[in-house]
């Protein structure tokens, strides 16, 4: 529950700095996003690495860990389960969150 409580608050955290740099600049996520491929400190950056870090830890992943080996490991895993006919979990929260409300945002983006 703490892990997903972790990953759940750095998301917002992410999507609060992404939003309030794209209105202080009067950007479109696209020029945002171009703005990560240069090189130099960004604080969406920082934001992206914050998150980036919950959700390893949330895994279990190491710093160094390669995130698509690493994935592609977890998929096999999960496939083997379900395969065997064992219980697997889904995308999205997990089935042990039993009140969602606390994970429900008003973030979205707006065309």
């Amino acid at each position: 529950m703490k892990n997903v409580k972790a990953v759940a608050a750095a998301a917002v955290a992410f999507r609060k700095k992404r939003n309030e740099l794209r209105a202080k600049h009067n950007l479109s996520l696209r020029d945002l996003y171009r703005a990560l491929d240069l090189p130099g400190a960004h604080p969406l950056k920082d934001a992206q690495a914050a998150l980036d870090s919950t959700v390893r830890k949330a895994y279990g992943m190491s710093a160094t860990e390669e995130p698509l080996a690493f994935l592609l490991s977890l998929n096999a895993l999960v496939a083997a389960a379900e395969a065997n006919g064992d219980p697997v979990q889904g995308a999205g929260l997990p089935s042990f969150i039993n009140d969602r409300s606390a994970y429900v945002t008003a973030d979205c983006i707006e065309p």
